[in-house]
């Protein structure tokens, strides 16, 4: 398994970069500037795996990548993590916390779109296993669901606390366990992974690369729409993006509302 996790990074490299048309010297030039995030993207996704095979997998409890439907799964969280970021950023912007730019479709966004979508790809897969996978089904076969949710949350928030950003007010912080917490009962109820993966994709590739905000804190990259703070912090999101809105908080405690009552009848026994 993991060394099937690296055969597709390593295709999804070689799709960028021959879509985008880069050269030698650009794939060099890109292993320099990206190499820590995706070091760390493989270092953490090895250690997920390795423990899990180690020390977890003759106990029975799965991982949650071997998951009947896993692609119709995959959809719906596509789908939600779209909706609810659109949803969240077109509040924003209604109640003027921010001002849209059209960019378009030039060579920059094109370029940027297409390394957003390897990017965000590797970066779901990465935290979902090693958060709502093995951190997730580790608590919940010891302790159970909810502390397996309450204990991945957390995680995923300090994973994330760090950025810039994360503590310039409280919603940051908040958003980040609610999202957690959205995306560890989307693995509970889907019965599996590749529902948060989905999810998780789609919230962040929407949110940076289409609507124009930072992504939890990081710096912002060409996108479609440009957001341009108009507004409070508390209302645009600040230098954090949606995720330090407190429309955000509202929108993401109605997804995790929604998500339990659609799918509590719909998941798989794990």
């Amino acid at each position: 398994m993991m060394a099937i996790v690296f055969v597709l990074i390593i295709i999804l490299f070689l799709i960028y970069f021959i879509a985008a048309g880069l050269s030698v010297s650009d794939l060099e030039a890109a292993v320099d500037n990206k190499w820590l995030i995706y070091s760390q993207i493989v270092a953490f996704t090895a250690a997920a795996f390795g423990m899990y095979a180690l020390f977890e997998r003759k106990k029975g409890w799965p991982l949650g990548l071997k998951q009947p439907n896993g692609a119709l799964w995959a959809v719906h969280g596509l789908l939600a993590g779209a909706i609810l970021m659109t949803v969240s950023s077109v509040l924003i912007w209604v109640l003027g916390g921010i001002e849209w730019q059209w960019i378009g479709f030039n060579q920059a966004v094109l370029r940027s779109l297409l390394d957003g979508l390897i990017l965000f790809t590797c970066v779901a897969v990465y935290e979902e296993i090693l958060s709502r996978g093995y951190i997730q089904g580790l608590v919940k076969y010891h302790y159970g669901q909810t502390s397996a949710i309450i204990v991945s949350s957390i995680l995923f928030a300090v994973m994330h606390g760090l950025n810039p950003g994360t503590f310039d007010s409280p919603f940051p912080i908040i958003n980040l366990l609610l999202a957690g917490i959205l995306l560890g009962l989307s693995r509970e109820l889907s019965g599996g992974l590749w529902m948060p993966i989905g999810l998780h994709l789609t919230w962040n590739y929407f949110q940076g690369h289409i609507y124009g905000f930072s992504v939890s804190g990081t710096a912002p990259v060409p996108s479609v729409l440009d957001a341009v703070a108009a507004g409070p912090a508390l209302l645009s999101g600040g230098s954090f993006g949606v995720e330090g809105s407190f429309i955000s908080t509202l929108v993401t405690m109605i997804g995790i509302i929604a998500v339990y009552f659609f799918y509590r009848k719909k998941g798989a026994d794990q």
